[in-house]
């Protein structure tokens, strides 16, 4: 079997699109020897991050193309005339993973990927465009995709429920953790990290996209309550990228009076988020919306005590192994902190609980239920 998979998403940094696709390939060459992969891309200006990916270069069975063609015209195209097919342009396969952004037509079997209905749920967060781009996606699934995979028994219950597809069409594969996520003891490595990002107080970490659907503004609020009335000592660590609508929340900052409570990395390198995690004496994700919540799972694993929301699929990431917040109730994420950082007794309880709960997911795990995927289709 040959299988094909667009990986046009991995020359931006790598997000929750891009670590999905990246550990699970990886971790497909590494399983399944028998099957041939050819990994194809449509980007301009951007083809040489592909070749750093190397992917390619340890495995026999992986060929790998990058057209310069730009995305987004393709994307354009494809959404007004379903030709040319797919095999016309890249190497003829058995099956497909079409990808999270273009819309590509092949009389071969597809499978796509839905992390999760966002632009349904909170539209108001997202640009025009990107909205439309992914209605007529959504669309396009619907009508053409041989199987679906998605990342949790939540988001598979929405994509029935507002997309209309069948239940047997659609295939949960849970996320996992790469090794480096694990609990790092080494204080001259942690200090020499920390130093990095100019990190020498106890702190709160967040770990995700600069957005307001993560519910930045209410963790501020929460930070801004502990501040005052507890008079902690901790900073509150921002980490990940600059996303939609990124402005009101670096507003509500200085609105609150936190310039100075408040380190923000932006984007950081997969190899240190692991140290600031292990580092921190509580993490919180009080995402308003996830289809998965990759962070929530990587800070279980490190052993970080973590607080987040009781909402869409982060109980089933987070078991008992996290304290639950009402994601739109500031009073309510402060005492949940307060919890962690007040108590090392609450604090080793709950990263013991968290190591234990992450060792039931893993990217071996879902790349053998991906590869059953294909299998079945051919």
């Amino acid at each position: 079997m040959k299988i094909g998979f667009d990986i046009t998403a991995l020359s931006m940094p790598r997000t929750g699109i891009g670590q999905y696709q990246y550990n699970l390939l990886q971790t497909l060459f590494r399983i399944d020897q028998k099957n041939n992969y050819h990994l194809y891309a449509f980007n301009l200006r951007d083809n040489a991050k592909y070749t750093d990916l190397n992917f390619a270069t340890p495995h026999q069975n992986v060929s790998m193309k990058a057209h310069t063609i730009p995305q987004r015209l393709i994307t354009a195209w494809w959404l007004a005339v379903r030709y040319p097919y797919l095999e016309h342009i890249t190497e003829p396969c058995d099956v497909y993973q079409i990808s999270e952004i273009c819309q590509q037509p092949t009389k071969k079997k597809t499978v796509a990927f839905i992390h999760d209905l966002t632009t349904i749920h909170f539209p108001k967060y997202h640009l025009a465009k990107n909205k439309l781009l992914y209605h007529f996606r959504f669309k396009n699934i619907k009508k053409y995709a041989d199987a679906v995979l998605t990342n949790s028994e939540h988001t598979k219950g929405d994509i029935i429920m507002h997309l209309g597809i069948p239940a047997n069409k659609i295939h949960v594969t849970y996320f996992g953790t790469h090794e480096r996520f694990k609990p790092i003891r080494d204080k001259a490595k942690l200090m020499s990290v920390h130093t990095q990002y100019g990190i020498d107080n106890p702190y709160i970490c967040y770990v995700g996209t600069i957005e307001p659907r993560k519910n930045i503004r209410n963790l501020l609020k929460a930070f801004k309550k502990l501040k005052d009335t507890k008079n902690i000592p901790h900073k509150l660590l921002l980490v990940g990228k600059d996303g939609w609508f990124f402005e009101e929340i670096y507003k509500a900052i200085g609105t609150l009076g936190l310039e100075h409570d408040i380190i923000r990395t932006g984007f950081v390198p997969d190899k240190d988020i692991p140290y600031l995690l292990s580092g921190s004496e509580c993490f919180v994700y009080p995402s308003f919306y996830e289809g998965f919540g990759l962070p929530v799972l990587e800070a279980l694993a490190c052993g970080t005590p973590t607080v987040t929301s009781r909402i869409s699929s982060l109980p089933e990431v987070g078991g008992d192994a996290v304290k639950y917040i009402e994601p739109s109730d500031p009073s309510d994420i402060a005492e949940k902190i307060l919890q962690f950082i007040s108590s090392p007794e609450e604090r080793r309880l709950y990263a013991t609980r968290g190591i234990k709960q992450a060792q039931q997911f893993s990217w071996e795990q879902c790349a053998k239920q991906t590869l059953e995927v294909y299998q079945s289709l051919c």
